[in-house]
């Protein structure tokens, strides 16, 4: 029996092939998947894409096995943590300014 894997493309699509977001809401590409966790993939990144491509191995073969469990396997942190934090480096960044 076949694994549905080896009929994926091994590489995402093209930059311009976008698909809804479901944290965001809106269109985007798998570029910007593969940054949005300050640098590392989103956490659903794996579940979003798996269907266009054989996104696992793809994040497997290019990330550092300390990376790839910080995104996909390592608990995140909860979403109102995340925007807290983004709040503090922004009030950080702006009275670095003034």
């Amino acid at each position: 029996m076949s694994d549905k894997t080896d009929t994926l493309p091994k590489e995402p699509p093209s930059k311009d092939f976008a698909i809804r977001c479901p944290r965001l809401g809106h269109q985007i590409n798998f570029a910007y998947c593969q940054i949005e966790n300050s640098g590392i993939p989103c956490f659903k990144a794996l579940d979003c894409w798996y269907t266009y491509f054989d996104v696992h191995s793809f994040l497997e073969n290019r990330l550092s096995k300390e990376d790839f469990k910080k995104a996909f396997i390592s608990k995140g942190q909860p979403k109102v943590l995340s925007l807290l934090d983004l709040i503090e480096k922004a009030k950080a960044k702006k009275g670095k300014k003034n």
